[in-house]
């Protein structure tokens, strides 16, 4: 992914969201808003230290209104902010405008399919199924919402 402005301004924080294959997103920013146990959280410049988990879900970096905002399905991760740096590791994570919408269906509805097909007893494979699916629907819903 192209890196934002590196000068930043005295408002902005610097993002860096690197995963397995290596820094998917490094620049300044206003803010970028993430889910967590407790919900959506906007985190901006100035903030005081947080380090938590983040869940699966949309990652908006940028205000939501701005024609540079860039709007990404996440995996889960870890996130540590402070005033004036943010970091994001993950191993999942693509912009929405990169998701094959297609692709998705077919592999909810392999893994739907699956799902039923698992035996009852084998629990195990079961929440695996059922894991892989949520991060599948949540990836059909981030495309659908941001390419309205």
């Amino acid at each position: 992914m192209a890196n934002n402005n590196q000068k930043g301004v005295q408002n902005q924080v610097l993002l860096t969201i690197t995963a397995p294959t290596g820094i998917f997103y490094q620049g300044y920013t206003d803010i970028v808003t993430v889910k967590t146990a407790l919900g959506y959280i906007g985190l901006q410049s100035g903030r005081t230290p947080l380090f938590t988990n983040i869940e699966v879900g949309n990652l908006t970096i940028g205000w939501d209104n701005k024609p540079d905002t860039v709007k990404c399905y996440i995996g889960g991760g870890l996130i540590y902010a402070d005033s004036k740096k943010i970091n994001i590791l993950t191993d999942n994570i693509i912009n929405v405008k990169n998701i094959d919408l297609q692709r998705a269906l077919r592999e909810r509805d392999m893994i739907i399919k699956q799902i039923e097909e698992a035996s009852h007893n084998d629990q195990v494979k079961r929440l695996k199924l059922e894991s892989k699916l949520k991060k599948t629907l949540f990836k059909i819903d981030a495309y659908n919402n941001f390419n309205k």
